[in-house]
């Protein structure tokens, strides 16, 4: 490669940053003067990226379909949940729906339960919601 050509940037800019900046341009040209000789090889991805064609952003993909038929069940759900397992869905709304967003701890006191339990309970109240979601029809 051929030598290090020092950049001058004029009064603007203050003598010690430009002795830096080309203190770290001459140290990269001697890193890729290193990589040279040893024969390795850099591919400039810049330059890749720019030939991949964006995605069209207008189109919805499967999975976003998906998810929006999921979350559209969500509330129907939750009803179900609150029928057939109402400790289970105070837990789930006082943990995620409302504006407090209780702590399991705080969970545990308000309800009387263990800490183990309350986790328990919630997970449960969640694998509920996901089958019920899951398992509708027009989800699939």
């Amino acid at each position: 490669m051929s030598k290090y050509k020092y950049i001058h940037f004029g009064d603007d800019v203050p003598k010690n940053i430009e002795i830096e900046y080309n203190k770290l341009c001459r140290k990269e040209q001697y890193l890729e003067e290193r990589d040279a000789a040893h024969r390795l090889i850099h591919i400039d991805y810049d330059a890749l990226l720019n030939n991949v064609p964006e995605p069209p952003h207008d189109t919805i993909s499967k999975s976003e379909i998906i998810w929006e038929k999921r979350r559209k069940c969500l509330p129907t759900a939750l009803d179900k949940l609150k029928n057939e397992f109402p400790l289970e869905y105070n837990l789930i709304s006082d943990r995620f729906l409302s504006d407090k967003n209780l702590s399991t701890l705080e969970l545990a006191e308000k309800y009387n339960l263990s800490i183990k339990q309350v986790e328990y309970r919630l997970k449960r109240a969640k694998e509920l919601l996901k089958k019920y979601i899951t398992s509708r029809k027009n989800i699939k």
